[in-house]
Formats: C-alpha cells, sequence, structure tokens
C-alpha cells in the first residue's frame, strides 16, 4: 500500500473513529446531562488539570518519540513500557497524597475520595501508550477505531446506569476510570506486541532527546488546556464551572472530529516525507485546505444551531452553556491549523522550536485571563479567541519557513473555505429566526439550509476540495472492497 493510500486509508479509519467514538459519548453525556446536575460535572471540571498534567508526565514524549524514530524496536517498546509503569505508580500514589490540598484549594470535601479514585487511571493508561504507539506507527487506526469504540460504550453504560440509581457524581468516576480500564485491556487483546524483560537506558536517553522537549512542550499545553477549568471553579461557583464544562466537552467533540483526527493520521504518515521540502509543502497544503473545507462549516454550523440543539439534546436546564459554546465554536476554528501547523516542526525534528513556541503562546494566555477575568467567564471566552488567533500566526510563520509555506499562503489557501461557511451560517442563522412549532423541526431546516448552501456555493466557486473529497470516498472503497 502506497503513501496516499495509507494516509487514505488512516484519515477514513481515524474519522470513523472519531465520528463513531465521539458520537457515542455525545449520546452519553446527553443522558448523564439529563440525569446529573451542572455542579456534579463542575466537581470532575475542577480536577482535569491535575489528571491531565499527569498523564503528560507520564508519556514524556515518549509515544511521539517511539512513532518518529527509525527503526525502533523490541528494546526500545519495552523501556517506555516500563518506565511508563513505574511513572504511573508514582504519578497515582502523588496525586492520592495531593487529594486533601486540592480539595481545599477548592474548598470542596468531596474532591478528596474522588481525585484519589480518578489517580487509578494513571497506573491503568501505563499499560495503553506503548500499544496505542505502535499501532499509530502502523498506521493500523482500524484496530483503535474498534477498541476506542467498545471503551466508550461499555464505559457509557455503566456510567449511566450509575446515575439512574443515584450515584451523583460517582456515576461520573466510573466512567472515566472504567473507558481507561477497558481500552487497556482490549489493546492487549487486539495488539500481539508484548514487553520483554529488557531494559536499555542508552536506547531512552536516545529518544528523549527528541521527546523531553515534547514533554515541557505537552506539559505546557495540557496545563493550559485546563487552565481556564481551574480559574473558572476556583474563582467562580462548581454550577459555572459545570456549565463552562459542558460548553467545552461538545466543543471538543466538534473540533476531534476533523483537526485530532488529521493530526494523528499525519505524524507518522509524513516521517517519510522529512527531507522532501516539496512533497511536504504540497501534502500540506492540500491537507489544510480539505481539512478546513470540512471543519469551518462544521463550527459555523454549530454556532448557528446551538440554542435549539442545546435546549432540545440537553434541556433548559443548560441554557447557560449556550454562549459558552458558540464563543468556544469560533475559537476552536483554528484548531486543525494548530494542529497541521505543529505536526511540521514534529515531523522536521525541531522539538525545541516546538518547545519555545508553546512558551510564547502561552503567556499570552496567561496574560488574557489576568485582563478578562474581572468581565466574567464571556469576557474570558473572547479572550480565548484571540488568543487562538495569536497561535495561528506564530506557529504558521514558523512552520511555514520550513517548508517554504507562507502564512501569505496559507491564507490565501483557507480564504474559500472561511468565506462560504460564514455565508452558509448566515443563512442558517436567519432561517432560526422563523417561528417554527418544535425544537427539533428548527434544529432539521437551519441544518438542511446550511448543508444544501455551502454545497451550491462550493459548486459555483468551483472548489477543488469537493472533488477531493469524493477521490477519496471512491478509493477508500474500491479498497475496502479489495479487502
Amino acid at each position: 500500500m502506497n503513501l496516499r493510500q495509507k494516509s487514505i486509508n488512516g484519515i477514513f479509519w481515524t474519522l470513523g473513529e472519531r465520528l463513531s467514538v465521539q458520537a457515542v459519548q455525545l449520546l452519553v453525556q446527553i443522558i448523564l446531562a439529563r440525569l446529573l446536575e451542572p455542579a456534579q460535572f463542575g466537581l470532575i471540571g475542577m480536577l482535569a488539570i491535575f489528571t491531565a498534567v499527569a498523564q503528560s508526565i507520564m508519556d514524556s514524549g515518549f509515544g511521539s518519540a517511539l512513532i518518529q524514530k527509525k527503526g525502533a524496536d523490541q528494546t526500545d517498546a519495552s523501556s517506555i513500557f516500563f518506565v511508563n509503569l513505574i511513572l504511573g505508580i508514582i504519578l497515582t500514589l502523588l496525586l492520592s497524597l495531593a487529594a486533601p490540598s486540592i480539595a481545599k484549594f477548592y474548598l470542596q470535601p468531596d474532591l478528596t475520595p474522588i481525585t484519589r479514585a480518578l489517580s487509578l487511571t494513571l497506573i491503568i493508561n501505563a499499560f495503553s501508550l506503548v500499544q496505542t504507539s505502535l499501532l499509530a506507527k502502523k498506521m493500523d487506526f482500524k484496530t483503535q477505531m474498534k477498541i476506542s469504540l467498545l471503551a466508550v460504550i461499555i464505559s457509557g453504560v455503566i456510567g449511566i446506569l450509575m446515575a439512574y440509581r443515584g450515584f451523583g457524581v460517582w456515576s461520573l468516576v466510573a466512567q472515566m476510570v472504567s473507558k481507561s480500564l477497558f481500552q487497556a485491556i482490549f489493546l492487549w487483546l487486539f495488539n500481539d506486541w508484548r514487553p520483554t524483560a529488557v531494559f536499555s537506558i542508552s536506547s531512552l536517553k536516545s529518544m528523549f532527546s527528541f521527546g523531553s522537549k515534547l514533554l515541557v512542550s505537552g506539559l505546557i499545553n495540557t496545563f493550559f488546556q485546563n487552565i481556564y477549568q481551574t480559574f473558572i471553579g476556583k474563582v467562580y461557583s462548581p454550577i459555572d464551572l459545570g456549565f463552562y464544562s459542558k460548553a467545552k466537552s461538545f466543543e471538543t467533540a466538534a473540533v476531534q472530529v476533523t483537526g485530532s483526527s488529521l493530526g494523528k493520521v499525519l505524524f507518522p504518515s509524513m516521517i517519510h516525507l522529512q527531507e522532501d521540502i516539496g512533497g511536504l509543502k504540497k501534502a500540506y497544503r492540500k491537507t489544510i485546505r480539505l481539512s478546513l473545507f470540512l471543519h469551518f462549516p462544521l463550527m459555523i454550523g454549530l454556532c448557528a444551531v446551538a440554542d435549539p440543539l442545546f435546549r432540545f439534546l440537553l434541556t433548559d436546564k443548560w441554557a447557560p452553556s449556550i454562549p459558552y459554546f458558540q464563543l468556544l465554536s469560533i475559537a476552536g476554528m483554528l484548531n486543525p491549523l494548530h494542529v497541521l501547523n505543529l505536526n511540521i516542526l514534529k515531523v522536521k525534528g525541531r522539538s525545541d522550536l516546538f518547545l519555545r513556541l508553546e512558551i510564547i503562546k502561552r503567556a499570552t494566555i496567561i496574560l488574557s485571563i489576568v485582563l478578562t477575568y474581572r468581565h466574567g467567564i464571556i469576557a474570558m471566552l473572547y479572550g480565548q479567541i484571540i488568543t487562538s488567533i495569536i497561535a495561528y500566526l506564530l506557529n504558521s510563520y514558523y512552520s511555514g519557513n520550513l517548508i517554504n509555506y507562507s502564512q501569505r499562503e496559507q491564507i490565501k489557501d483557507i480564504y474559500p473555505a472561511f468565506g462560504s461557511a460564514i455565508f452558509m451560517g448566515l443563512i442558517m442563522y436567519v432561517v432560526g429566526l422563523i417561528p417554527m412549532q418544535s425544537l427539533l423541526l428548527q434544529i432539521a431546516f437551519q441544518a438542511s439550509a446550511g448543508i444544501l448552501v455551502y454545497y451550491l456555493v462550493s459548486i459555483m466557486a468551483s472548489t477543488t476540495e469537493i472533488k477531493e473529497i469524493k477521490s477519496i470516498i471512491v478509493d477508500t472503497l474500491n479498497h475496502i472492497r479489495m479487502r
């Protein structure tokens, strides 16, 4: 199978994984949101930064290093596995010991046992990292899709049953822990790799030179991805954080369908083009145009339909989440560009530049929070939009220099999709003003109008991405039939 077919196959299965997993997760979240209260989601949101940072430390950048290293062998994989397992045990103990202090920080005594329960995911996830990295290196995204979907379904059923029986916030805890547990179990069942009794310091050192910078970058990124939840949880109430967390979870689900899926496929697939500047530029240019052709209308369409969508799915109880979701969706429009530009740095082995950019971008987030937090959560979200734009300008400048793909060229490539999506969003907004008997009918009319308008505008503009999407679908279906 050639690189193009591997990438197409990878994107197909990764998108399949994201769509199916996100669909199940969305269904689970809708049911849980109807059964539980916003404050209970807020309690879990308060702990996001602690578990996420601990997970980044446990990874230590070795996952990406294992994918990036040419000729990685059993010694490399086994050494990483044992390091992760040791780190997982240590971090679980540290987080358990810190639980009372975390509860005191938020003035929420219930967080002590919750923190200790969630810390178990760190040990469990130690069994998953190498398995997941090896599957990604082989570009076996089909197996990853099966594993993720099974884990999400089983953990979702557990969470819903516990919520129905009145376990409250503990239903969310059980869902998260069981998801990690079943994902680890299925990775070992579906993947034939097993660690052996080998451990090499020199092997770890060779990969840590690349992974260490990604570790620091990952820690910074993880911390700042969750800093808003931490800050809102401390300054405002659990209910306020619950509304924000729900809006963020919906926005993240939409973003992951395109941005994260592409990044997951592109990093291992583009390693083969490390030295081919022209090939890298051509591949990334096409990918940027294609991803944003799908991503822009998705995010703008969700903004336009947010009000009836939230009220229909979650009931009026969650109405305060609507403006948060709309602003987060605007900020998330640039996510694929962040992913793709940063992947260029990783493919070219410039983890030093990756780290430097992360530090600069996070400084802008701190400044944004300092300037906006006194004015409420809405003001903080406007700050997120501004910092997202600044982050794109920084990422695209430095990554563009590495493959001779300037910011001007990038903006020129993304402008058609952006303009078409904005026009589509305006039409959807106008359609939404028409009085209708039911929320579901309003959602259906708005979505249908948006899809039709975007398609017609793209056809009239002779957009090449439509042909590319058709070509990818045909190639993928032919590949599936041949198998």
